[in-house]
C-alpha cells in the first residue's frame, strides 16, 4: 500500500509539472506562447526573435526543441516560474517552460549602472543604447533578447547534451545567443553587448562574493538563488566571453562547440576538457585565458 501511495504521489507531481494548463494566461494565437494580461505586445516582440532563432538553431544542429514561452507578470511569475527564481531572471525548466518577465523590475533596475558613477564614455554609450521613451535608462531591450539564451538550453536539453561544466553550459548558450544575432539580426547587437560590457567594468567589487569559474561551478545553486546580482555579473561575463569567442572564431565555432560537446558521453577532468575546447577552436582557449586574467 505504501509503495502504491508513493507511485501515486509521483504521478501527481509529474502531472503537476508537465501537465501545466496555463489557465490564468492568454495564448498567442497558434503559437506555444502564453502571456500575462497586458503583456501581449511584449510576447509578440520576444517571440519574433525566439521563433527565428529556433529555425536557425534547428537548421544548424538538426534538433527540434520542445518549449513553451511564458511572458509573465510578477503575480503570474509566482505560479509558473521556478519557485527560487526572483522576478526578472530568465530561465528554462526541464518540463519545457521558457520563462521571461513581462515588466521592468527591481532586479533589472538594481543592476543598471548609475550614470553619475561611471566614466563618461560608458555613461554615453549606455544612454545611447537603452534610453526609453520616457527618457530613462531601462534594460528591457537587453533582457528581452535573453529568451534566445534560454532557447539554447531547450536545444541542449532536447539533444541530451551532457553538462561538462555549468559555466561552460551557460557560456555556450551565450555563444548561441550572440552568434544568432551577429549572423541574422546584427542591428540588435548593441542591445545585447553594451550592458554586459559596462556592467563588468562598473560592478561594485563589494557586491561580488564569487568571481572565478571554479566558484561558479562549486557554488552555482547558492549564487543563483541567494546572490542573484552576483549571478547576473557572471552572466554578463559570459556574454562578453561569448562575444570574444564569436569575434575570434565566427559562426564556425558555434557548430564546432556543439559537435564536440555532443560527442562526449562522460564527464571529463579539467585537463581533458581544456584540450577538448582547444580542439573545438583556439578562440576558446584565448577567451578563457582572458577571463582568468581579468
Amino acid at each position: 500500500m505504501k509503495q502504491h501511495l508513493s507511485i501515486l504521489i509521483l504521478l501527481l507531481l509529474v502531472n503537476t509539472t508537465f501537465g501545466q494548463t496555463y489557465a490564468n494566461l492568454h495564448q498567442l494565437d497558434h503559437t506555444k506562447v502564453y502571456y500575462s494580461s497586458d503583456a501581449k505586445e511584449r510576447a509578440i516582440k520576444i517571440l519574433d526573435n525566439v521563433a527565428k532563432a529556433e529555425h536557425f538553431f534547428q537548421s544548424e544542429f538538426n534538433v527540434k526543441a520542445d518549449y513553451t514561452l511564458l511572458v509573465l507578470s510578477p503575480a503570474d511569475w509566482k505560479t509558473y516560474a521556478h519557485p527560487n527564481a526572483i522576478y526578472g531572471i530568465p530561465h528554462f525548466l526541464p518540463d519545457g517552460r521558457l520563462v521571461v518577465a513581462a515588466e521592468n523590475n527591481d532586479f533589472w533596475k538594481r543592476n543598471t549602472p548609475f550614470i553619475d558613477k561611471i566614466p563618461n564614455e560608458l555613461a554615453t554609450i549606455l544612454k545611447e543604447t537603452y534610453t526609453d521613451k520616457n527618457g530613462e535608462i531601462a534594460l528591457t531591450d537587453f533582457f528581452d533578447l535573453l529568451a534566445v539564451h534560454e532557447l539554447g538550453h531547450a536545444f541542449q536539453h532536447a539533444a541530451g547534451m551532457l553538462k561538462q561544466r555549468t559555466w561552460l553550459y551557460e557560456t555556450f548558450c551565450n555563444v548561441l545567443l550572440h552568434t544568432y544575432f551577429a549572423e541574422k539580426n546584427p542591428a540588435q547587437l548593441p542591445y545585447l553587448t553594451v550592458f554586459p560590457q559596462v556592467a563588468i567594468q562598473s560592478f561594485p567589487a563589494e557586491r561580488l562574493k564569487y568571481n572565478t569559474l571554479e566558484d561558479f561551478e562549486k557554488y552555482y545553486n547558492e549564487i543563483a538563488t541567494k546572490h542573484p546580482d552576483n549571478y547576473g555579473w557572471y552572466q554578463c561575463c559570459f556574454h562578453v566571453l561569448a562575444a570574444e569567442i564569436y569575434d575570434l572564431g565566427g559562426k564556425d565555432v558555434m557548430k564546432k562547440m556543439w559537435d564536440i560537446l555532443m560527442n562526449q558521453n562522460e564527464k571529463l577532468n579539467d585537463d581533458d576538457l581544456t584540450d577538448l575546447l582547444i580542439k573545438a577552436h583556439p578562440a576558446l582557449e584565448q577567451a578563457i585565458t582572458n577571463w582568468n586574467n581579468q
